[in-house]
């Protein structure tokens, strides 16, 4: 595969469909705020596609049943694609917000380095679960009720 061919817009993957038929590419995307609106936007279109399926709300079409199926298998596929460029913005929007006062020790500094690195390296869903399970553990420490982004 050529390195133009990669680049190419692939529809429902790069380019995602939005509910009100506009068409919005992955790149466009400019804040995590924006992001997340398109992924509940798929998510709400993935809900209403499933629904449709399995109580048999749509046509009793086997053409209809056919693009419903693909419209879902493109929905969910570009689920993953939308959260990576979420995870993107979010640490771009962290990196370029200026520290809190107070946080200017190299203890501070070191913490920080080790979660960004463990986004990158775990993943959002993997460092979300760690982050619920350190608030299991320590509640008292959690009463700010702020979750990393």
């Amino acid at each position: 595969m050529s390195a133009a061919a990669g680049d190419r817009p692939v529809r429902g993957i790069n380019t995602i469909v939005l509910s009100d038929g506009r068409e919005i590419h992955l790149d466009d995307v400019v804040t995590a705020a924006e992001g997340q609106a398109i992924l509940d936007d798929v998510d709400q279109g993935i809900d209403a596609i499933e629904r449709q399926l399995t109580s048999g709300i749509g046509p009793n079409d086997p053409d209809w049943r056919r693009r419903a199926e693909l419209a879902l298998k493109r929905k969910r596929r570009s689920r993953p694609r939308i959260q990576q460029r979420i995870g993107e913005l979010r640490r771009a929007e962290r990196q370029a917000a200026p520290l809190p006062s107070g946080t200017t020790s190299p203890a501070d500094g070191k913490r920080k380095a080790f979660v960004t690195a463990a986004y990158e390296v775990l993943g959002h869903e993997v460092c979300t679960e760690v982050w619920a399970r350190a608030q299991e553990m320590r509640p008292e420490i959690f009463t700010d009720g702020q979750v990393p982004a």
